[in-house]
């Protein structure tokens, strides 16, 4: 797979090597930029600069238009992977003291003999149950 994408990368540069020959002419070409805002006297114009300048500049522009965003996105991921790493640290004490709380429930002899009590009521409620509906 890595190979492959070397392969595609390394052709996409010969396609744009051949489309970079092939209009040479036009980025070689010098012009000015001219900005009007259509407004009174608003406007201005750039001094000259080659058209492959200007496509480089909009590269620029772009990426780091691009790379901004990607890193307040990543920014607000992190604040929100820190908020629930708290949340389930918190949830895990929680979890810990419940469970210590339920061992020292269950070890009491005087509540484990009730519990066994009720264990036992049920099953024979349930026991009621089945012999009612075997009769029905």
């Amino acid at each position: 797979m890595k190979t492959f994408k070397i392969i595609l990368f390394i052709l996409f540069l010969v396609l744009l090597v051949v489309f970079g020959i092939q209009n040479q002419e036009y980025f070689l070409a010098s012009t000015a930029l001219l900005i009007d805002f259509k407004v009174g006297s608003l406007n201005y114009t750039v001094m000259n600069l080659p058209n492959w300048a200007y496509w480089v500049l909009c590269l620029v522009l772009g990426l780091l238009i691009t790379g901004i965003r990607g890193l307040i996105t990543s920014v607000r991921l992190k604040r929100q992977v820190r908020t629930r790493d708290e949340r389930i640290e918190s949830m895990k004490g929680e979890i810990n003291s419940l469970q210590t709380r339920l061992d020292i429930f269950i070890h009491d002899p005087y509540i484990k003999k009730h519990l066994e009590e009720e264990a036992r009521k049920d099953q024979n409620q349930e026991q009621a149950v089945t012999e009612e509906k075997k009769k029905a």
